[in-house]
């Protein structure tokens, strides 16, 4: 798993985010002197990608008794089928009991993203893909969702809390915003490039106020091989041909001598399905960014169950008893 870079906070180590049942469960089995050693098991709904155990573990080594607990995970990012065993915990159910409906979120989402970032890179073939979705999620989480994305296959990502968790770098481009409050593009350009440092890339969103051609040419012209490339955006697409666009600039920007730029792509419509075309047309792309599709992905629904209670085989009713044999799990406590 990578460095760890997550601090449970403090509302989750108090349950005050998980159903409020799990507490008074707590409450009771506390006011009994009940704390058996139980087996749990997290289990994947659907096939996908799982995402969120690098979380979890921070979690847990804060919560659970030094001795006597053992937890088997795949690994963080590895495939995962429909009915999987991902997680397994076994501990003092007093340990981590209170933490089972957290657990299941943080897999649960963590895990829709980065399936939603793998379907995305698969397709992408050798073109790099960037994860730009923050403004999709509440602000709170946009770091998880740019973790999980790298997880999934992204390059990089937008936000520097997301790229410090995922030990990466941020990606992103000079927004169309300046090129409006600047009320010309190469203005704003030549004041992105003389504020910024040099080692930031520059790349630059065209087509706010003249044509993605006109502004492509205007800013190679002025920033010559400062400019690392530009920013197509492109909404909507139907087929092969509205990406012909692509293919049009390049050879604009190579018949003026700027062979240099690189192009880039962006848009609400950009998904796997697009990125396919982009690859299998060999558009001339250098890098696609990834907004909607990743942001507003669903999430990939986890379970859990009590498969064990000091080591005596359970389950609820219509559930098998007894833990699900994963050779692929690994013991990481």
């Amino acid at each position: 798993m990578p460095e760890n870079q997550f601090e449970a906070r403090r509302a989750i180590l108090i349950g005050d985010v998980g159903d409020i049942r799990h507490q008074r469960n707590a409450a009771v089995l506390r006011n009994n002197s009940l704390n058996p050693i139980v087996t749990m098991e997290f289990y994947a709904t659907q096939d996908g990608v799982i995402c969120g155990l690098t979380e979890i573990m921070s979690l847990l080594e804060k919560v659970l008794p030094d001795t006597g607990c053992e937890v088997w995970a795949l690994k963080e990012g590895e495939e995962i089928l429909k009915q999987e065993v991902g997680l397994r915990i076994t501990g003092p159910y007093g340990g981590f009991g209170l933490y089972e409906p957290s657990i299941n979120g943080i897999l649960s989402s963590c895990s829709g993203w980065a399936s939603a970032a793998r379907k995305c890179s698969q397709n992408s073939g050798e073109i790099p893909v960037f994860s730009r979705a923050s403004k999709f999620v509440h602000p709170n989480i946009s770091e998880l969702l740019d973790y999980a994305s790298i997880i999934g296959g992204c390059d990089h990502c937008s936000t520097n809390l997301g790229a410090k968790m995922s030990n990466g770098t941020t990606f992103d481009t000079m927004s169309e915003s300046l090129s409006l409050l600047f009320g010309d593009t190469v203005l704003a350009a030549k004041a992105y490039d003389a504020t910024l440092q040099a080692d930031i890339q520059r790349i630059f969103a065209v087509g706010v106020l003249e044509t993605s051609n006109n502004e492509s040419l205007k800013i190679a012209e002025n920033l010559k091989e400062k400019t690392r490339g530009v920013e197509l955006v492109i909404d909507n697409y139907n087929s092969k041909t509205d990406f012909d666009i692509i293919n049009e600039l390049r050879v604009r920007l190579d018949n003026a001598g700027y062979k240099f730029v690189e192009i880039y792509i962006s848009g609400n419509s950009i998904d796997p399905n697009s990125i396919s075309v982009i690859k299998d047309n060999n558009f001339p792309v250098q890098g696609i960014i990834v907004e909607r599709y990743i942001g507003l992905a669903r999430s990939l629904p986890f379970r859990s169950e009590i498969k064990q209670i000091e080591g005596n085989h359970v389950a609820r009713n219509g559930q098998i008893p007894g833990i699900i044999d994963n050779p692929k799990l690994n013991k990481i406590i």
